[in-house]
Parts: C-alpha cells; sequence; structure tokens
C-alpha cells in the first residue's frame, strides 16, 4: 500500500517532515525543479496541500488538484488561502489557532523592552568600543508603570497585557469594535485610545 501525497509549499523543519513522512508521501515544492510541471503529471494524486509560507493558494492552483480534500496552514490565519473558493469545492481550510500567542506576545513584549532600552543602540556603543571613548550610554526609558494601548484584546493582546501588567506594572488600555471581559479600560475609538 503507498502512502498519501501531502504537498508542502514552503519550509518546515527536517523533525516536523521527518513525523509527515511517517504517514505520507511528502512532496516539497521548493524542491522541485519544475513545480507547475509536476503538478500538471501529478496533481490529481495530490488529496492534500500543507502551507507553510504566505504563499497564495487560490482557485487556480486548486485546479492543479482536481482531488485536493484539505489545506492545511501552518500558522495562525488562513488569509493566503481562498477559503470561499475551497469550501465552493468542498476543500476544508484548516489553520492552528492558539498555537503561538505566547510567542508572539513574549516577541512583542522583547520588541517593547528592545525600543525602550535602546538596545541595538547599546549593543552598538559597547561593540564599537564607544563606551570606552565616549563613556555610558545615554539614559533610557523603561517600561516599568508604563501606558500600554493594545489595538485589539485577542487571544494575543490579551497575552500581552498579562505579561506587561503582571511583570511590569503597565497600565493597560485597548481599543476593539466591541467590549471584551478584560480589566482594562476600553476605548471606543483608535484615536480615545491614543
Amino acid at each position: 500500500m503507498t502512502k498519501p501525497i501531502v504537498y508542502v509549499i514552503g519550509g518546515g523543519t527536517e523533525r516536523m517532515f521527518s513525523a509527515l513522512s511517517e504517514v505520507f508521501e511528502v512532496v516539497r515544492e521548493r524542491d522541485l525543479g519544475d513545480p507547475a510541471g509536476w503538478r500538471s503529471e501529478n496533481g490529481a494524486s495530490v488529496g492534500r496541500v500543507a502551507n507553510i509560507s504566505h504563499n497564495v493558494i487560490d482557485g487556480a492552483l486548486m485546479d492543479a488538484f482536481p482531488n485536493l480534500g484539505i489545506i492545511s496552514s501552518y500558522g495562525v490565519g488562513y488569509d493566503t488561502i481562498d477559503a470561499v473558493e475551497a469550501a465552493r469545492r468542498g476543500i476544508v481550510v484548516t489553520h492552528t489557532p492558539g498555537v503561538l500567542n505566547a510567542d508572539v506576545a513574549n516577541t512583542a513584549i522583547l520588541l517593547m523592552l528592545a525600543v525602550s532600552r535602546r538596545l541595538l543602540r547599546d549593543d552598538d556603543w559597547a561593540r564599537s568600543g564607544r563606551w570606552e571613548k565616549e563613556g555610558a550610554a545615554p539614559l533610557t526609558r523603561s517600561i516599568e508603570g508604563a501606558k500600554l494601548g493594545l489595538l485589539g484584546m485577542g487571544r494575543i493582546g490579551r497575552e500581552i497585557a498579562l505579561r506587561a501588567s503582571a511583570a511590569f506594572g503597565c497600565e493597560i488600555a485597548y481599543h476593539t469594535r466591541s467590549p471584551k471581559d478584560v480589566p482594562h479600560a476600553r476605548h471606543d475609538t483608535l484615536e480615545g485610545l491614543a
């Protein structure tokens, strides 16, 4: 019995491909010399597409796989997939909401700290030897107790608010179309939040 084919668009880790290979014959688009030619000759044998990229999957690409049953987006959203066209064709579209909430929130906090503390400037200051010639770099700001405005209070916004308020004592406010059940001030307009 042969394994079903999964056509992979984009990158991925060797660990992921190893796990996929246990169940599927993995065809990586990036490894094909002529992806369009391969799809033309073999597209009817593909029932699964894994999108590990920001590449667009539209009706034209779906045409290349007449027996396509599922498109799996390796990410939180599926905005690069024509979900309406997929639904019209009876193709299931999946994605992975929630799996990156903490990592995205951590990255947001990391960037807030890097900007407020002028991390890149100070790294260059130390590496270039300016600190020996000019002394310490100019002082920076702290996010401790700062006011933080969030545009949106979905899964990621809640994670950012949790970290910023608990770890740094930030005062959180947000703007969304509709109120959320959170202990933070909501503003009806983005201008009001600002």
